[in-house]
């Protein structure tokens, strides 16, 4: 049983890390480019050092000879929707809460079932088909307008959803890559490449680089991309140990109810916590049934 507690680290690890690059995002949207470029190559910097840390280092022997050119391509796709997702998820996070992002984030598996029914040929079940119904409406809930009597999505809100079909379709793509190869290198690859080609896509922007490096979103850039390598890699090292993929996807959806609680403690996100809250567990119920 000891998968349960790397879950449970991996989850609250993460729940913290979202809690953080909500405060990172806060010191201005100009600097959402440059937080993207540093957030991916610090993360892979600390997937490796964990990586290694936690027992996986045979893992990067031989491996560039298992890289055909078919994985390739899609690992430079990988780094540019991951690339996308990181940039679009610090713009959404300039306007909404950690908590309200961490429920319209469930729509992520949801667009991945789509992408992959029609990419794919995956069949989605009736079951399955009940859990999209209750995330959406998790969704519906925490962008519900109590003045207007109607749901809407605000600016910050829809790039939320943006944010959450490319984490979507990315992991599709993902799926690939991880069946066929070593998942520990392949994870650092898939943290440095987004930031990689961001800087060749604006390397003016890393002028940048000195307006973060003051103590305070320095001290939260380092802590939040350590955090998510580390959770990165308990996650999957609860995937070795339990030999149940299935069961610790499941259990590692307790994120999304954690961070709305935390984010309830900790960033003092009070408007409409109750909403939040229900809408949280409904979601996690919703995420549960649809990765059994």
């Amino acid at each position: 049983m000891s998968y349960i507690y790397y879950v449970i680290l991996s989850v609250t690890l993460y729940s913290f890390a979202s809690l953080i690059r909500k405060k990172v995002s806060d010191h201005g949207a100009h600097l959402n480019y440059i937080y993207t470029i540093l957030f991916q190559l610090l993360g892979g910097v600390s997937v490796f050092a964990f990586s290694l840390m936690f027992g996986f280092g045979s893992e990067y022997s031989g491996y560039w000879s298992t890289l055909e050119p078919y994985f390739i391509w899609k690992m430079l796709l990988a780094g540019v929707l991951w690339f996308g997702s990181t940039l679009v998820t610090f713009k959404a996070l300039n306007y909404i809460s950690a908590s309200k992002f961490s429920v319209i984030e469930t729509l992520s598996p949801i667009t991945s079932m789509v992408f992959a029914f029609m990419l794919l040929g995956e069949s989605i079940t009736m079951l399955q088909a009940g859990g999209i119904v209750l995330i959406l409406m998790s969704v519906f809930m925490v962008t519900y307008d109590r003045k207007d009597k109607f749901t809407r999505f605000s600016g910050g809100e829809l790039l939320a959803v943006a944010a959450s079909m490319i984490s979507g379709l990315a992991l599709v793509n993902d799926k690939g890559i991880y069946e066929n190869l070593a998942l520990a290198p392949t994870l650092v690859i898939l943290f440095l490449l987004p930031g990689v080609i961001a800087i060749i896509a604006k390397p003016r922007e890393l002028k940048k680089i000195t307006n973060v490096l003051n103590k305070e979103s320095l001290i939260y850039l380092l802590s939040m991309s350590t955090i998510w390598g580390c959770a990165a890699i308990f996650y999957y090292k609860a995937i070795v140990v339990s030999h149940s993929v299935s069961l610790v996807v499941s259990l590692g959806q307790l994120s999304t109810i954690i961070t709305v609680l935390l984010g309830l403690v900790i960033l003092k996100e009070y408007e409409n916590w109750g909403v939040k809250i229900a809408a949280g567990i409904l979601s996690f119920i919703g995420l549960i049934v649809i990765s059994i």
